[in-house]
């Protein structure tokens, strides 16, 4: 029996030609797998680093907030629009509390949602001029950065009920502690406190 040899050669190169489509197709099928592999791991690490994105912007509008507040207090206080024992309406109406959000004409949220309480310090006491304020709710991590970076502008600072800056004393070293627990006592030593994912601050700014 004879073989046409052009026949032959024709066979040989359609079955090249399939066998390289089939490799061709699994080639594709691998990269693809591999391309959708990435773009979850891509999209992963993004959710996992927004939030944590969100939480620093935050923390930067929350302390521009304050320093401009700081500012604010002083300018207030040198002109007389700021009395001692100021109402919380009256401190807004002095313009000390621009830039915060304020959902209603005297509700004042800090960035991260928490509520905000400030009066004019009382006669007679440290500062003698200036606000006092009462800010709820910062995330342990944030709460940390914004005790460090703003410890020199305030003239007193209590976290989660724990003494940080007095008229005579400051421990910087008791913030990371504060932050993360409840229930230490004013000196941050008492008991082993409870854990705690938020905290919550007492300053005052002085005039």
């Amino acid at each position: 029996m004879q073989v046409n040899a052009g026949a032959l050669a024709q066979f040989k190169t359609n079955m090249t030609q399939r066998l390289n489509k089939r490799r061709q197709r699994g080639v594709t099928l691998v990269e693809l797998a591999v391309a959708v592999a990435v773009m979850g791991l891509i999209m992963a690490g993004a959710m996992m680093g927004v939030p944590r994105l969100m939480a620093s912007v935050k923390l930067t509008q929350e302390i521009k907030d304050w320093q401009m507040a700081s500012i604010s207090v002083q300018n207030a206080v040198a002109s007389g629009r700021l009395a001692n024992a100021a109402t919380q309406p009256q401190v807004i109406a002095a313009g000390i509390v621009d830039s915060f959000n304020k959902p209603t004409a005297t509700t004042i949220l800090n960035r991260f949602g928490g509520v905000v309480t400030v009066a004019g310090v009382a006669a007679g006491t440290f500062p003698s001029s200036g606000v006092t304020v009462t800010s709820a709710d910062y995330p342990t991590e944030q709460c940390k950065e914004f005790g460090s970076k703003l410890l020199n502008v305030f003239s007193t600072l209590s976290i989660n009920g724990v003494e940080i800056k007095t008229r005579s004393t400051e421990n910087a070293t008791r913030i990371n502690d504060a932050c993360g627990s409840t229930d230490l006592g004013a000196d941050g030593a008492g008991d082993a406190g409870v854990a705690s994912t938020k905290a919550d601050m007492v300053f005052t700014i002085a005039g």
